[in-house]
C-alpha cells in the first residue's frame, strides 16, 4: 500500500486548497477592478471637451466614445467585484473554518474572520441602504470596525500558519496585513504572499511521506 500523507493531514490539505483557490479568485477580482479604474480614468478623459479644436461643445463620436468605455469599465468593475466576493466568502472563509475544525489552533483566527468580514459586510450593506439617515452613517462606520476586526483575524491566521507550517512569508504577510490597516495600499502584497505560502505548504504535504510496503 502507498500512502502518500498522514491521514491526519487530509483535511488540513483540503482546506488549504479552498484557501488557495479562495485567493485566487479574489486577486483575479482585484486585477478586474483595477482595469475597470483605469478604464473608467481614460472615460472621463475622452469625454473632456476639446477646447482647441471643438471650443463650443464636444462630437457626438467623442461622447459615443467615452460613454463606451464607461460601460465596459462598469461591467468589468462589477464582474471583478463579484469575482472577488466570491473567492474570499465562498472559497477562502469557508476553507479556514475547514482548517479549524481539523486542527483547533486555528479556532480563533477563524472565528474573528468569520464575525469580522461577514458582519462588516453586512452592516455595511445595511448602511448603505440607510445612508440617507444618520444610522446608515453609524453602521458603516460600525461596519469597519469589524472589517478591521476580520483583518486582524487574517493576521492571526498567518501567524499561525508560520507556527504550524514554519514559513517565513506566513509571517511577513501576516505583518503587512497589520500594517495595511493603515496603509491599506499594501494588503495587496500580503495576500499575494499568502497565496504563495499556501501554494508551497500545499506542495509539501502533498509530498509522499511514506515507503511502499
Amino acid at each position: 500500500m502507498v500512502f502518500t500523507a498522514s491521514q491526519a493531514e487530509l483535511r488540513p490539505v483540503s482546506a488549504l486548497i479552498k484557501m488557495r483557490d479562495g485567493l485566487l479568485l479574489q486577486l483575479i477580482g482585484w486585477v478586474l477592478l483595477s482595469i475597470s479604474i483605469m478604464f473608467i480614468a481614460i472615460g472621463f478623459i475622452a469625454a473632456m471637451p476639446a477646447r482647441i479644436s471643438q471650443p463650443i461643445s464636444p462630437s457626438v463620436s467623442m461622447w459615443r466614445t467615452a460613454l463606451g468605455w464607461v460601460i465596459a469599465s462598469l461591467a468589468l468593475l462589477f464582474i471583478g467585484a463579484i469575482i472577488a466576493l466570491i473567492g474570499f466568502y465562498a472559497k477562502f472563509v469557508p476553507g479556514v473554518g475547514e482548517l479549524a475544525r481539523a486542527r483547533p489552533e486555528f479556532s480563533t483566527a477563524s472565528s474573528l474572520i468569520k464575525v469580522g468580514y461577514i458582519g462588516g459586510l453586512v452592516l455595511l450593506a445595511i448602511g448603505a441602504v440607510l445612508l440617507i439617515v444618520i444610522v446608515g452613517v453609524i453602521l458603516i462606520l460600525v461596519g469597519l470596525v469589524f472589517l478591521v476586526v476580520g483583518h486582524i483575524g487574517v493576521a492571526i491566521l498567518c501567524f499561525k500558519l508560520n507556527d504550524a507550517y514554519r514559513n517565513s512569508l506566513y509571517l511577513a504577510a501576516g505583518i503587512i496585513l497589520l500594517v495595511s490597516i493603515v496603509f491599506p495600499i499594501l494588503g495587496v502584497i500580503s495576500w499575494i504572499l499568502l497565496y504563495i505560502a499556501l501554494g508551497d505548504t500545499i506542495s509539501k504535504l502533498q509530498t509522499p511521506s511514506a515507503v511502499v510496503t
